[in-house]
């Protein structure tokens, strides 16, 4: 809902920004002001974030004394991102309250410095506005997108008496700090049921979870296959080539169970290198990589293909059933990622990205478990190799203890496991659900303190027309003087060139037309006679782009920032 003068509370006033503060838009940075004579830190549009100001990375410029006196920072002082090569990220703000001594503020900073406005207050209008799009709308720009002091100070700014100004201020905080604690403890939620399911895992391939086989066995007083029963007759069932040279299964510590390798229990393969030669040929064919398992399972929306001849097919075509492993990663931690095969894609393959595993001695759901156990417990992070990508390998991976249980107990362990797993997953679900609904209360924090909604009137306030007119607008800080002449104040600079007469500026259209080609935007900025130093430039500059965009001319290019524009083909 639009907020107007109707739709607020009799004692408040919908004045603009330029009456309840004082807007300035920072110091143009330019090579000619780094001699380090002044040196100054001052903060830009990449230092004001959604989460706050971030001054780890604060940059220096010459600020001479008497430009400090002009854009210097001072606690209580609010800060706006002016641009952004996005216009839902325009406007981002923060209070600055003092963190650097002496700091000022790049043009690419809108500062507002409050006069009949709390500066809490304040912020929560200008958090509003970013969060409703009032920003976005007002943004202008092909490319980056500007607010515009000018644009911001003519703004309207729902303006309470100030009494009630601080009970807004300290409503939000307190409903701002119940959502904080409700978030942190459904994060922790969140987290304590990754733990739970790490527990679960554990238990499956311990034994730990259901009942063993021995023990039922021995209670029915029958005889037990084991875990290496099932290993040798699986050996003894399969082609003789697969379980050539290994050794015999070691026993495990739980009763019943073996302790073969990952190589024993089932084929373990990598996949088809990538290279050029196999873009193109008689036989494409869709395969996997690494990127399509993820956390969550297989993601099939961006399947590539390259050519596999019949022969590779026989060899890496994938089987329901299958295991599919992620080979290598950027992190350690993410080595090892499992998933298993439905044959959702028929005659798919996969790339050396990808560790194919192939079970012979125990079921895919089962392999499942204890690839996600290794992979959770860090198993295959401590097998990985390599310096900045971590490979798993196909060998390495191959000669991983496996634990084996007889067949019965590896379909109750499957079943039991996959039920808590699942009671598991609903639990995350519900919580990020809620933890979704967060941002939408906050912005109806926002948009209620900003109606007049959050708190009750008190008629003991005075007014803000009162208010207003009993502070005035507010009085600017002192405009940049001219320096003395003494040595003391002086930087040494390249002279400028004269800023040239408005009626030297040439249309963009003539720009274009003159050089026959795409031009990126500053340098038809320059070759349109607009001065570099001058805001009003800038916004002129961009307001007459926009009146030509669409009409004669347009982008010549994607690119999101400096993008080339040219002239419309006529026909």
């Amino acid at each position: 809902m639009k907020i107007t003068s109707d739709t607020v509370p009799y004692s408040w006033a919908i004045t603009t920004v330029a009456e309840v503060g004082a807007v300035r838009l920072g110091r143009q940075r330019s090579p000619d002001q780094h001699t380090g004579k002044f040196a100054t830190k001052y903060i830009r549009a990449a230092n004001i974030t959604a989460a706050g100001l971030d001054l780890s990375d604060v940059l220096e410029m010459d600020f001479t004394p008497a430009e400090r006196d002009v854009f210097r920072l001072e606690p209580g002082d609010i800060v706006l991102a002016e641009a952004s090569g996005s216009a839902d990220q325009v406007g981002r703000s923060a209070i600055w309250r003092g963190e650097i001594p002496d700091c000022c503020f790049q043009n690419t900073v809108i500062r507002i410095r409050p006069h009949v406005v709390l500066s809490e207050y304040a912020w929560i209008v200008f958090r509003q506005m970013a969060e409703s799009g009032a920003f976005a709308e007002a943004a202008r720009g092909v490319g980056i997108q500007h607010l515009g002091a000018g644009r911001l100070a003519e703004m309207p700014f729902p303006l309470p008496p100030l009494a009630e100004q601080q009970r807004i201020v300290d409503e939000v905080s307190r409903r701002s700090a119940e959502l904080d604690a409700a978030q942190a403890a459904l994060n922790s939620a969140r987290a304590r049921t990754a733990e739970q399911d790490c527990l679960i895992l554990e238990a499956a391939v311990t034994g730990a979870l259901v009942e063993t086989e021995a023990a039922i066995a021995a209670r029915e007083g029958r005889s037990l296959e084991t875990g290496s029963d099932l290993f040798k007759r699986t050996r003894a069932n399969q082609d003789g080539s697969l379980f050539a040279g290994l050794d015999e299964v070691a026993p495990a510590v739980m009763p019943g169970w073996a302790s073969p390798t990952v190589g024993q229990v089932g084929e373990v393969r990598l996949g088809r290198q990538r290279a050029p030669k196999f873009e193109r040929g008689e036989h494409p064919t869709p395969y996997l990589r690494a990127a399509n398992i993820t956390v969550d399972g297989l993601d099939l929306s961006d399947i590539l293909r390259m050519n596999f001849n019949p022969e590779e097919r026989r060899i890496y075509e994938l089987q329901p059933g299958d295991v599919l492993l992620t080979e290598a990663s950027g992190s350690s931690a993410h080595v090892g990622r499992p998933a298993v095969w439905n044959g959702d894609i028929a005659g798919c393959c996969f790339q050396n990205t990808v560790i194919r595993f192939r079970p012979r001695a125990c079921s895919s759901a089962y392999a499942l478990l204890v690839f996600r156990h290794m992979a959770e417990s860090g198993a295959f992070a401590r097998a990985a190799r390599g310096v900045g990508i971590q490979h798993l390998g196909a060998s390495r991976f191959a000669a991983l203890p496996f634990p084996l249980p007889p067949q019965p107990e590896q379909d109750r362990i499957v079943a039991e496991a996959e039920t808590r797993l699942a009671a598991s997953r609903e639990q995350r679900r519900i919580v990020r659900a809620s933890l979704a609904r967060f941002h939408a209360m906050r912005r109806e924090i926002l948009a209620a303190a900003v109606a007049g909604r959050l708190v009750p009137q008190n008629s003991a306030d005075e007014t803000a027309m009162a208010l207003l007119a009993r502070l005035g607008s507010p009085l600017e800080a002192a405009r940049l003087r001219p320096e003395p002449a003494g040595r003391e104040n002086a930087v040494t600079k390249t002279p400028r060139r004269t800023a040239r007469r408005p009626d030297s500026i040439r249309k963009l259209t003539a720009v274009l037309s003159e050089a026959g080609r795409a031009v990126p935007l500053p340098e038809l900025f320059a070759a349109a006679g607009y001065d570099r130093d001058s805001a009003g430039d800038v916004e002129r500059f961009y307001i007459a782009l926009r009146e030509e965009v669409g009409q004669k001319i347009e982008p010549a290019s994607d690119a999101r920032e400096n993008a080339p524009v040219e002239l419309k083909d006529a026909s």
